[in-house]
């Protein structure tokens, strides 16, 4: 598989527990995959040791506020350094379930100062050409993972996810777009795919002012989508 566009793209996926995360990262990566576009998943935490050592804090009880920033902050320098660099590097997709933006949330809904998480970050973590918001409320988020055969764990509650929630809607940042998650998981995939491919498209008309740039467009995502998400 190849990828058309210059310099990789990379996709963020967020919103609370249970707005569908996971699943949407997951056909994100199954349309790339039919479109012969080259594509990593990854998710933060990771499941190296910093991301260990946070999970396990979710289970047996949380660390501070300062605590958990620092150790996500060593597992996302990691994380750039080891997969998401790597991977735009060499033109690939690069699409995550959670990022950066998720630490401005969680741990800006018990005190942190969330803008200030965010421009951290943005000094040495890459800068999505796409991030989703994918919105539901609290109480619909926790529903879904119990249904799923889980318990909320230490960060799940309907008042911290509803701070959390908060914090997603006030970040503005030209690249974002929301979802509203509340709907059926195949049609907030189409929703997904479409914002992915104009983005997609977008960054391909900037950076590859050639009739190829058209071409490639054109070959990977076909006319009749070019026309529909023009």
């Amino acid at each position: 598989m190849t990828c058309p566009i210059p310099d990789g793209f990379l996709v963020a996926i967020e919103g609370i527990d249970g707005s569908g995360k996971t699943t949407q990262a997951e056909l994100l990566a199954r349309f790339c995959e039919e479109n012969r576009l080259s594509n990593v998943v990854s998710k933060e935490p990771t499941k190296g040791k910093y991301g260990e050592m946070i999970r396990d804090s979710a289970r047996k009880g949380r660390m501070s506020v300062e605590e958990e920033i620092d150790i996500l902050d060593r597992d996302r320098r990691e994380h750039v350094e080891t997969v998401i660099k790597p991977a735009l590097d060499k033109e690939k997709i690069v699409i995550l379930d959670r990022y950066y933006f998720s630490t401005a949330a969680y741990q800006g809904a018990h005190g942190a100062d969330a803008d200030r998480i965010l421009e951290i970050n943005e000094g040495f973590a890459p800068v999505p050409d796409l991030l989703i918001v994918l919105d539901v409320a609290p109480e619909i988020g926790l529903q879904r993972i119990r249904d799923r055969g889980d318990e909320p764990n230490q960060f799940e509650n309907v008042e911290s996810l509803t701070r959390a929630r908060e914090i997603f809607k006030h970040i503005e940042r030209p690249y974002k777009v929301t979802i509203d998650a509340r709907s059926e998981i195949q049609l907030v995939s189409v929703w997904v795919s479409k914002y992915f491919q104009a983005r997609a498209m977008n960054k391909i008309s900037r950076l590859d002012f050639s009739v190829n740039g058209l071409n490639r467009t054109r070959e990977f995502f076909g006319e009749e989508r070019i026309t529909a998400t023009a």
